[in-house]
């Protein structure tokens, strides 16, 4: 019970009246805001990752359980981009009264019966080129449990035929697991490396906030000191001090993430969306957050006096501080190395969901180890300075005394700097390589998938098409020259070959070699294990940017192909659009409507720049998010240097008293945080660029890393002006704390 009265005396020394609450006012109101803060970003954050947690669930449970033998039930899915979203249609061919029914379904809906998604059912609504698409009878809704999101556009469709063309996948049930969303890992730990990076200059907030009105606190302990109260009784007096920020911070943060709730979870980001009930902490989650909140407000204050010999007539200050040790900082960073090669050194999967927490811990401590590594660096390097201007002696003398507080002052923004350079080398990486592997887009070329028996019909619908030049039955064959490598043959009439590699005067019955691929007119290969000898007479052609024709070494119109007698396989159909027309592929999709499952159209130029729209997505939330960070920071920063100040105050005033300028005074402020900064800036850069090669090793393996030194420069001087300029901003105060009354003491 001791215990509890102990925190009670200092709950009420916080709140309770008088000259002591005025004290106490200033860094009541910073923990509150920091706490606060900290607790809608965390409670935030874990609604978020129930959220698509839930989401990934829901999309495991209608993952199809596929068989090789005979099923009650058929299936075929066609996934398609309508506007900035997919389109996911699935065709179910029942065949059995004890046919599996997917989630989010009563029934299953009778041939030329669909059910849609909320969405899709307001879209089709608005939309003409859609409603063609679904010539059936719209008998329902999709419930909750059967979609990713309420955003999501799905629709389920009866049909039959698939048994027997062999064209789906046979089912026996639903909820196989190995959820597809791909999107929800790496968002997640976007968010959670993003909230470490806003998190600890909140931390940075916290301790700062800790040290305002320092001097009457002090006085306050050894007044309790000198009434008999013993040292553990002192410190846990001053924990309950911090219990009442503590409280007013969960207050204040439980309102802010009422108050936004509910806008967080109408959010999309790229497609990705989530229902309102599943935006909620779970249990494990928000039992840890509700636990961080008391140490968030009481660690700060606690470790804050881990220095101070509280006596019963004055409060002492171990002047001289041990020497830090360097292994466990040493340690945080191996580790993170560690778990971020957890399929070199753990033997865990590559896979996205497997390697995620181990991305997770690793990033996590290897940010936490750039301010931990940079206090012990500054005093490694100021034990060895000498000499220079009076400003820069009394800068480096103050470091060596206490490089602490002037680590703290900057690790905030440096903590911030390195996040953002972490996620950037990733981003940058990953976009640099989509620019790589990217054909051209534009190109006006599509495809269309068709069954044999509805090739015919498919071709009738799309007479008459807008936008749509041609459509030309093609093959694309494994080829192998005597010598080199594999290639591609692609069998094309003149149209196709003008369009892809920019033929003049082709006839049927001309071969064409690619520039580069190793084939050599007069040659000889094999083309699908059938002999093909190339004519000496054929021209050379540069390589085409379509899709359809990367790789391809060797082009032959029909007649050729028939001369040699290559065999029939590959087919595809190959669309020719009209050239920045949009929307031409949709109305083909449209005209193909009444087909089905039978057919399926689409194009390079739609998917190829998905990703490129993820990561620029992704881009602006990373400057967002590190504006954010440094705002944060620099609020952080100017709490510090005035509680910096204040605790320096005597110090200032008896040097200014002795004579020392003030512009000296100032220019050994700037100084004392400049010399932490740039050790700071250089451990920041050479961590985060280190943890991104690591994470873009998980990436891919096609992945090279890709180091934006513009970028990081521009970053790295946004961080140097940053603090240079907050050091600027506090320098007013300086004039206050010097004057003659600061020596006064009682």
């Amino acid at each position: 019970m001791s215990w509890l009265n102990d925190f009670a005396l200092g709950f009420r020394l916080a709140v309770g009246g008088g000259r002591t609450f005025r004290a106490n006012l200033p860094r009541l109101v910073l923990t509150t805001i920091g706490i606060g803060l900290s607790l809608a970003m965390l409670l935030l954050l874990a609604s978020t990752i129930n959220a698509l947690s839930e989401r990934s669930d829901r999309i495991a449970a209608r993952e199809p359980a596929a068989v090789d033998g005979p099923a009650s039930l058929y299936l075929s899915s066609n996934f398609t981009p309508v506007g900035d979203r997919t389109l996911t249609i699935t065709w179910l061919d029942a065949v059995g009264p004890d046919a599996p029914v997917p989630p989010g379904l009563v029934a299953i809906p009778q041939a030329g019966e669909t059910v849609l998604s909320p969405a899709l059912a307001e879209r089709l609504a608005v939309d003409p080129l859609l409603q063609q698409r679904f010539p059936g009878r719209v008998v329902g809704t999709i419930a909750p449990e059967g979609l990713a999101g309420p955003d999501e556009l799905f629709a389920y469709v009866g049909t039959t035929g698939i048994r027997a063309a062999n064209g789906g996948v046979a089912v026996t049930g639903f909820g196989a697991g190995g959820a597809p969303d791909s999107s929800s890992p790496q968002l997640v730990f976007l968010l959670i490396v993003g909230v470490v990076v806003l998190l600890i200059p909140m931390l940075v907030l916290l301790s700062a906030a800790s040290r305002i009105g320092g001097a009457e606190r002090e006085r306050r302990l050894s007044t309790l000191r000198l009434a008999g109260a013993r040292r553990g009784q002192v410190h846990r007096i001053a924990a309950g001090e911090s219990l009442a920020g503590a409280l007013a911070g969960g207050v204040l943060g439980l309102a802010i993430y009422f108050a936004v709730r509910g806008s967080a979870a109408g959010l999309e980001f790229e497609g990705i969306t989530v229902f309102g009930p599943d935006f909620v902490p779970g249990w494990p989650l928000g039992v840890v957050v509700a636990l961080l909140v008391p140490v968030l407000a009481v660690g700060p204050a606690w470790f804050g006096l881990r220095r101070l010999v509280v006596e019963p007539l004055a409060v002492l200050r171990n002047a001289k501080p041990e020497r830090r040790r360097l292994w466990w900082r040493l340690v945080l960073i191996a580790l993170g190395v560690v778990l971020l090669l957890p399929d070199k050194l753990l033997g865990v999967s590559s896979r996205p969901a497997s390697t995620l927490p181990f991305l997770l811990a690793g990033s996590t401590l290897l940010l936490i180890g750039v301010p931990a590594v940079m206090p012990w660096i500054t005093d490694l390097v100021v034990r060895r300075i000498r000499g220079g201007s009076p400003a820069w002696q009394l800068a480096v003398r103050r470091l060596q005394l206490d490089s602490g507080t002037p680590n703290r002052v900057v690790a905030g923004v440096v903590v911030v700097l390195a996040g953002v350079i972490t996620l950037q080398t990733m981003i940058g990486s990953a976009a640099a390589d989509a620019d790589r592997a990217r054909v051209a887009t534009g190109t006006g070329t599509g495809n269309l998938s068709v069954t044999d028996d509805a090739e015919a019909e498919a071709m009738r619908l799309l007479e008459g098409t807008p936008g749509l030049v041609g459509a030309y039955p093609i093959q694309r064959l494994a080829a192998r020259p005597w010598t080199g490598g594999p290639v591609e043959s692609l069998v094309a009439p003149c149209p196709v070959l003008e369009h892809l590699f920019g033929t003049s005067g082709c006839v049927d019955g001309a071969v064409y070699v690619v520039a580069g691929s190793g084939v050599q007119p007069g040659s000889t290969m094999t083309v699908d294990e059938t002999p093909f000898t190339v004519p000496a007479e054929a021209a050379t052609i540069s390589p085409g940017t379509a899709g359809v024709a990367h790789g391809v070494g060797l082009a032959v119109t029909p007649a050729a192909a028939s001369a040699q007698h290559l065999p029939d396989g590959g087919r595809m159909i190959e669309l020719l659009l009209t050239p920045g027309e949009t929307g031409a592929l949709d109305r083909v999709r449209a005209a193909l409507g009444p087909l089905g499952w039978q057919a399926t159209a689409y194009s390079e130029d739609e998917y190829y720049g998905g990703g490129n729209d993820f990561l620029a997505a992704v881009d602006r939330l990373l400057y967002t998010g590190g504006l954010l960070g440094l705002v944060i920071a620099a609020v952080s920063l100017l709490v510090l240097l005035a509680g910096q100040l204040s605790e320096r105050r005597r110090a200032f005033a008896a040097m200014h008293a002795s004579g020392v300028p003030l512009p000296v005074l100032g220019r050994s402020l700037l100084w004392q945080n400049a010399i932490p900064l740039v050790f700071g800036v250089a451990v920041a850069v050479a961590v985060a660029i280190g943890t991104g090669a690591l994470l873009v090793r998980l990436l891919g393996a096609d992945i090279s890393l890709h180091v934006d030194a513009g970028f990081i420069g521009v970053t790295a001087v946004t961080a140097v002006v940053l603090v240079f300029a907050v050091t600027g901003a506090a320098l007013p105060a300086l004039r206050a704390v010097t004057r003659v009354e600061a020596l006064r003491a009682e």
